[in-house]
């Protein structure tokens, strides 16, 4: 496994993996395999991205990388919130944001507080 830094956070009775960063991007599909397995490992159905974690590509829709990486989570059932900076929003991406918003298991947010308070929601 690529050295991501994860750590287990537990509130309301709720655990979830927060990927913050680390010496390794998500850069392909063995990449979200990873953090799925991650995820497995601490028994935890959700998990908080920050921007820290997401190549460039993430930020380019003509990549795939974004819905490749939501649609592999989703497709295991884990729960997602993506942190990233305002900045990064922008043209078709800033689109693909507002869509992805729509649905139940995959957001992005601004704010970490933000991201936690839904991620805990049922």
């Amino acid at each position: 496994m690529k050295p991501f830094e994860v750590r287990l956070s537990e509130k309301r009775g709720h655990e979830f993996v927060e990927a913050v960063g680390g010496k390794a991007l998500i850069e392909d599909e063995k990449d979200v395999v990873d953090l799925i397995g991650v995820c497995a490992e601490f028994d935890a159905d959700r998990i908080m991205l920050h921007d820290g974690i997401l190549s460039k590509r993430f930020f380019d829709l003509k990549s795939g990388q974004a819905g490749m990486i939501f649609q592999k989570l989703v497709n295991y059932q884990i729960k997602t919130a993506a942190v990233v900076s305002r900045d990064q929003i922008r043209g078709k991406f800033g689109e693909f944001v507002v869509e992805t918003n729509r649905g139940f298991q995959v957001r992005v947010f601004f704010d970490r507080q933000d991201a936690e308070s839904w991620l805990l929601c049922d």
